[in-house]
């Protein structure tokens, strides 16, 4: 990701597999995705948060909670160069295994890709 990959990857330099940002539902305001890490627990310690903006002085509270997971090399993606809509995958790197975070009404839902 962060070099990019034979030409039809653009580089993003600045890439970090546990954060994603961009407008995840089509209101155009700008969202984003991170995922924290449960140190106390040894196994399935990842939680992924996603956050709806607009952002402003308020407390928000996630749109989206999925704990539990084990996300150890893995990550999430948003963006080119996967066709529109955009939506947040996240799964193992260089695999089709993964899972589609797709807008529901105030949430989301997951949509498995279970590929190569």
């Amino acid at each position: 990701m962060k070099l990019g990959y034979g030409g039809k990857w653009t580089p993003y330099p600045d890439y970090h597999p546990y954060a994603v940002t961009g407008d995840f539902n089509g209101d155009g305001a700008k969202d984003f995705a991170v995922v924290v890490i449960d140190r106390s627990k040894s196994e399935k310690n990842f939680t992924l948060l996603i956050f709806n903006g607009p952002f402003g002085s308020k407390i928000v509270s996630p749109a989206y909670i999925e704990s539990g997971l084990d996300l150890r090399g893995q990550g999430m993606s948003f963006g080119p160069p996967r066709p529109k809509p955009y939506r947040i995958v996240v799964g193992p790197f260089e695999s089709d295994n993964t899972s589609i975070l797709v807008p529901a009404g105030h949430s989301y839902k997951v949509q498995v890709n279970e590929g190569d």
